[in-house]
């Protein structure tokens, strides 16, 4: 019967000083150089299981980043580090001769078992694929040894304890206690005469006084924990013939990333040679927010299952009246996740000894997550050709650009945006144990100026002045801006600042113009610029802008004032100020609600605008029930998360008074008290008695035409000499504009009470080839009354309707059994769609994977299916996308319950 304790190569005593070795392990002296980091580059087990390139994993590992020439300087460590190794073989093949017969009273290890599943379970880490899948066959016996060992330690002596072909990566959780286990090679461990420590490192120079070194003695006679909770502690669990089993209790606090054992064997004669062995398996140890103790704590199972567990879920893309949930598989739990997040952590340049701080760790990782000139993990793009890479919406899930980043040397993978982002960073905080979520804020102001305000200038045509007159002026208003929430106590802040926290990995638009081609702002301290975060919620909600970290930054995406102004000769500075909406920004701001899931409309979306906007504060939109998300958008759901704030908010809030709209307005002042934030232009107060209403657009299919109309009503009792001007572009999500579609300018006289309207239709003809990304379009309306010197604006913008994919499965999924899938839809438009291609994936189900398609034609209806075979059972959830040269983000998805 095979080993529980197994090793894929049987491990050896060896010497401090020299490399860890895959070869034949041998006894030899130890010497005072201490562990190296070239050691833990050359030797570290596999970041990759599915990587087979060694340089790329040498690449990945101990490099210290920074600078244009660092990957030649990881690749020549890589280098030198195997030509190390391969010396070092050699040599110890003549000194293992030398050593087997020199004599020594030492105790020998011949192997340790860490019984990942086992622990896995107690640490609710079993889901992790390096647990599930770690090359046993699934459900296999050996699952269930650690079960056995604790009722009957003694069935350990009977079993096999040679080395098996495969390694264990474990993968627990701090604040509890797991399991391992030591075999002797030849003899039962004497108390009277040896000593045997178990010393677990962190990082390339672990060191006790750093807290990334940590040794633990063994006793016979310690069969409870002394030091337990606040610090490592490890005790005897039993013993039985050369089988020692100890329990180690890791504290809330530890270091959280990969981690290293290295048992000590020595004895009690003074100055006596110390052996080491090396367990060569890599062990992860993550946050818990299951222990109070941890403070990422999240105390409800229901939050906890969403936040932490949930393998799928939606970003809110689109437009603030017709928001749409965006599939996204997060992958948290998959074999690149947590190789990803650690190496980002340290290309990060956060100290080791900072990780176990989880305002310190997601602070680094958004920082690391928006590639700066080739180092970080995903390069943002947003407008022009994406034909060097992959269109951020063709990604359905996390784990194929992890493995993409993993597999290519660290190299950032190509081409993400804000959502993607957002997404990236929720992967990455599950797979570390941090509860986090995507928040989606509709009309989102890119405040660059720290001004508190959106600037837009506009000629006298009605034609907006990209930059304003200045040509500097970079402030922007998204029709969506994604970011990452994350879950956590806030020590470091003042009392009720805990739970949700805003972490922004889009770097902000100031950032790309600045650094673009500029070399020098290469490596992890040009990040720092960009860092967003994490900002308390609570403290955005009440206006406390000076809280760490970068506040008023998110306090402007969700409240800043927008000012539109247009040229104006008869102004001392050349412009007039139309209008200022405070309202218009920060319209809706989603995430998907716990424990909902709908794959065919948006049920599953949660308002949480009330986090981050006081009442006051909430837009007039939302009040009065915007678009499809009306009043009806939350009747009869209440989240588990709304009862668990309102209950902190009550306890928290009786020390501080709630947010009025005086207050609010007095954080918006402070926050905007700067001389620059003062702009000075000319308010002419004006009799307005002529209502104009920029409709409302409905909804427009793709491949259809569309109207944009403006009402005007003369309310006044005399003539009323209007201009006005209304434009329809194609635009970026981001604001930019890309092509004009179309454009009205008048000028007429209404009567008394005289109503007119304003059109412009745009038919597929004269829009197809103009159409950016999404397809959205951005409408620009402007009038002013001659007699009254009244002025007014409005903006407003759509996205054109795609059909959506659908996905259908036959019969009954079981796992190791071949399941197909169809994948199904109508070209909507009168062209030949080309190069078209299917991308799916699922958690469990199959990994991501993109299949070319034929040629489709006007109005056609296809079908694919495709062959799959279930690995795991449970709930799962398959997405898919289809793209193609003239159409493209056709996204559809399907929950599968596979059987065992």
């Amino acid at each position: 019967m095979s080993s529980p304790m197994a090793q894929p190569v049987s491990p050896g005593m060896m010497r401090r000083s020299t490399l860890t070795q895959q070869g034949s392990p041998g006894m030899i002296r130890r010497s005072m150089s201490g562990n190296s980091g070239l050691n833990n580059l050359a030797n570290s087990s596999s970041f990759v299981r599915r990587n087979n390139d060694r340089d790329g994993m040498g690449n990945n590992v101990g490099v210290t980043p920074g600078g244009n020439n660092a990957a030649y300087r990881a690749s020549l460590v890589s280098h030198y580090a195997e030509d190390l190794d391969r010396r070092r073989r050699a040599e110890r093949a003549v000194d293992d001769i030398r050593t087997d017969g020199m004599s020594s009273d030492n105790l020998k290890i011949d192997s340790v078992e860490f019984f990942s599943r086992d622990n896995a379970r107690e640490h609710r880490t079993d889901r992790y694929e390096f647990v599930l899948d770690n090359g046993r066959d699934l459900g296999s016996s050996s699952s269930m040894v650690m079960s056995r060992s604790m009722t009957n330690m003694s069935s350990l002596s009977t079993m096999d304890y040679r080395s098996s072909s495969s390694s264990a990566t474990t993968v627990l959780r701090r604040g509890q206690p797991f399991f391992m286990a030591v075999r002797m090679k030849d003899r039962n461990f004497d108390p009277r005469r040896d000593i045997l420590r178990a010393s677990f490192s962190f990082g390339p120079n672990p060191q006790v006084t750093k807290g990334t070194k940590v040794v633990l003695p063994f006793r016979m006679t310690q069969r409870e924990f002394s030091r337990a909770p606040q610090k490592w502690d490890m005790r005897l669990h039993q013993q039985e013939g050369f089988n020692i089993t100890f329990q180690v209790h890791i504290p809330a606090n530890a270091l959280v990333g990969l981690w290293r054992l290295n048992i000590e064997t020595t004895t009690t004669t003074p100055g006596a040679r110390v052996d080491e062995f090396r367990f060569k398996d890599d062990i992860y140890i993550l946050f818990n927010p299951f222990c109070r103790d941890d403070p990422v704590y999240l105390d409800n199972e229901e939050l906890r299952k969403e936040y932490l567990m949930n393998e799928s879920g939606k970003v809110y893309v689109g437009t603030h009246n017709r928001p749409k949930g965006r599939r996204w598989v997060y992958g948290q739990f998959s074999d690149v996740a947590l190789p990803a997040a650690q190496l980002l952590l340290e290309q990060s340049g956060l100290n080791p000894t900072e990780r176990g701080n989880p305002v310190q760790v997601v602070r680094a990782i958004a920082s690391i997550i928006n590639a700066n000139d080739g180092f970080g993990l995903m390069e943002g793009k947003w407008e022009g050709s994406f034909e060097d890479g992959v269109c951020p919406w063709v990604w359905t899930g996390s784990s194929k650009i992890f493995e993409h980043y993993l597999r290519n040397g660290s190299k950032p993978v190509k081409y993400g945006q804000c959502w993607v982002f957002a997404a990236l960073a929720t992967s990455i905080f599950r797979a570390l144990g941090i509860p986090s979520r995507p928040v989606t804020n509709f009309v989102s102001a890119r405040d660059t100026n720290h001004t508190m305000s959106v600037d837009k200038y506009f000629d006298v045509f009605g034609d907006e002045m990209k930059g304003g007159p200045d040509g500097d002026n970079q402030d922007a208003m998204w029709n969506f801006h994604s970011w990452t929430e994350v879950w956590m106590s806030r020590p470091d802040l003042q009392t009720g600042f805990n739970g949700w926290q805003a972490i922004d990995p889009t770097p902000p638009p100031q950032y790309w113009q600045k650094n673009s081609g500029d070399q020098k702002s290469r490596g992890p301290w040009a990040v720092e610029e960009f860092r967003r975060g994490p900002s308390s919620v609570e403290s955005v909600r009440r206006g406390e802008v000076g809280f760490a970290y970068d506040t008023p930054y998110l306090f402007a995406e969700v409240n800043a004032e927008v000012s539109h102004f247009q040229e104006d000769e008869t102004s001392h500075w050349g412009f007039r100020k139309i209008r200022v909406n405070n309202y218009q920004v920060g319209r809706m701001i989603l995430t998907k609600r716990p424990g909902a899931d709908d794959d065919v409309s948006d049920a599953d979306a949660e308002d949480i605008s009330s986090l981050y906007k006081s009442p006051d504060g909430i837009s007039r939109y939302q009040k009065q029930g915007d678009g499809c998300f009306n009043s009806l958008f939350n009747q009869g759901m209440s989240s588990p998360y709304s009862d668990l704030r309102d209950r902190e908010r009550d306890r928290e809030l009786k020390h501080y008074p709630t947010g009025s709209p005086a207050e609010r307005l007095s954080a918006m002042n402070a926050a905007r008290s700067v001389e620059r934030s003062q702009p000075m232009f000319d308010v002419r107060p004006a009799n307005e008695d002529v209502y104009f209403d920029l409709v409302e657009q409905e909804k427009v299919a793709w491949g259809q035409p569309f109207n944009v109309q403006i009402h005007i009503q003369n309310r006044s009792q005399e003539m009323r000499t209007i201009t006005s001007i209304l434009t329809a572009n194609s635009v970026y999500y981001t604001g930019v504009t890309s092509r004009r579609l179309g454009r009205s300018d008048r000028q007429f006289v209404l009567q008394p009470g005289g109503r007119e309207t304003l059109q412009i239709r745009v038919s597929w003809d004269e829009y197809r080839d103009k159409i950016v990304d999404y397809g959205h379009i951005k409408i620009y309306a402007m009038a002013s009354v001659q007699e009254t010197k009244q002025s007014w604006s409005e903006e407003d913008d759509f996205q054109l309707e795609k059909p959506k994919l659908d996905v259908q499965v036959r019969g009954n999924p079981q796992v190791g059994q071949d399941c197909f899938v169809t994948f199904s839809f109508m070209n909507p438009i009168s062209v030949t769609l080309t190069e078209c291609e299917f991308t799916f994936e699922g958690p469990g189900l199959v990994r991501a994977q993109t299949v070319k398609y034929r040629d489709v034609k006007p109005g056609e209806m296809i079908s694919y299916v495709h062959k799959f075979i279930p690995r795991f059972n449970g709930e799962r959830k398959l997405v898919a996308t289809f793209n193609s040269r003239e159409l493209g983000d056709i996204v559809g998805s399907r929950p599968i319950h596979v059987r065992d």
